[in-house]
């Protein structure tokens, strides 16, 4: 009925020592009520029996499941969750493209996240050939099978006849033979097209920037910061803010440990943010669960949807923090 806290005064003594005089001010300043347990392990707080209820959370660190199934083919997807900062979500769409949010944006193409990660591996090549075998063929060779590794323009016309990622086709294939052209970088047979697809709806190009690197970092925050202008500076200290500073993104020693363990790494647990290499892995995992690839020695899958209920894939959130809320 009194609505009391069984608690105690939380008091600090401070000294105040001011420039000029030689004496020193001492004194205990309040800071609060701080609730003391009871001999049942609850507490007493504004007259209502309250206590600690443990609570089990999922692990950081990446997991795998099944979205969806188009017909007869499972669409799947992961999640990169820190202990701390934006989750991390991929999923592939019902139109064979690997997109991404960032804490529920809208949806970006997975491989412009991996472009800003490492400005090295940022260029569309360099993309691709983290994938595929790109084969520099004759222009009289090309087939209309073949994919373009590279945007197919005719040098005398300035015409685009395939842009980066897509098929070259019966209708193109002809005007790459006739042209001018004498070698052009194609994949010749794709196991799985679906880098080339999702590199194919990136559409940078309508960003102005002197390299691909900038142009997804201005595509990125675009989307995180929608009604502001796009300036490479401002994308660049928000995309370093979001995933590289350690009050804002922190994967933990569990998830550190976690990603390194699924994916063989030896990232030392002292990292904790996410890097290309832990990016780039998530991809091929997600290629892989497409594929069904099998090892030739166990016949076991090398890839696997987890089981997000699973225990060793929660963990449980301690005292402290519960108290803290």
């Amino acid at each position: 009925k009194l609505r009391l806290t069984y608690g105690a005064p939380f008091r600090v003594g401070l000294k105040l020592r001011r420039e000029g005089q030689q004496d020193i001010v001492e004194e205990d300043i309040y800071l609060g009520e701080f609730p003391i347990m009871m001999g049942g392990g609850e507490f007493i707080v504004n007259g209502a029996e309250r206590v600690i209820v443990s609570q089990l959370h999922r692990s950081p660190g990446v997991d795998f499941s099944v979205v969806s199934s188009e017909g007869d083919r499972p669409l799947h997807s992961a999640r990169v969750i820190p202990e701390r900062g934006s989750w991390i979500e991929l999923e592939v769409t019902k139109k064979d493209q690997l997109a991404m949010r960032i804490d529920q944006s809208t949806k970006l193409a997975a491989t412009t996240f991996l472009r800003c990660l490492d400005e090295s591996i940022a260029s569309t090549v360099a993309i691709l050939g983290l994938f595929y075998e790109i084969t520099e063929l004759d222009a009289e060779k090309v087939k209309p099978e073949h994919w373009a590794a590279r945007t197919i323009v005719d040098t005398e016309s300035g015409e685009v006849l395939v842009p980066v990622g897509r098929q070259i086709g019966e209708e193109a294939a002809p005007k790459i033979v006739n042209s001018s052209l004498k070698k052009v970088a194609v994949i010749v047979n794709p196991a799985d097209p679906l880098i080339l697809n999702t590199v194919a709806e990136e559409k940078l190009e309508q960003f102005e920037g002197e390299s691909d690197f900038e142009r997804a970092l201005l595509k990125i925050y675009s989307k995180l910061r929608p009604g502001n202008p796009p300036q490479i500076e401002k994308a660049k200290a928000l995309f370093v803010e979001k995933f590289f500073h350690d009050n804002r993104y922190r994967l933990g020693k569990v998830g550190r440990f976690r990603i390194n363990r699924k994916f063989d790494l030896n990232t030392p647990e002292s990292l904790m943010f996410i890097t290309p290499q832990d990016f780039l892995r998530v991809i091929q995992y997600l290629l892989d669960l497409r594929s069904g690839r099998t090892d030739a020695k166990t016949g076991r899958p090398f890839a696997v949807v987890d089981d997000i209920d699973h225990l060793g894939n929660r963990r449980l959130r301690t005292l402290d923090e519960l108290a803290v809320e």
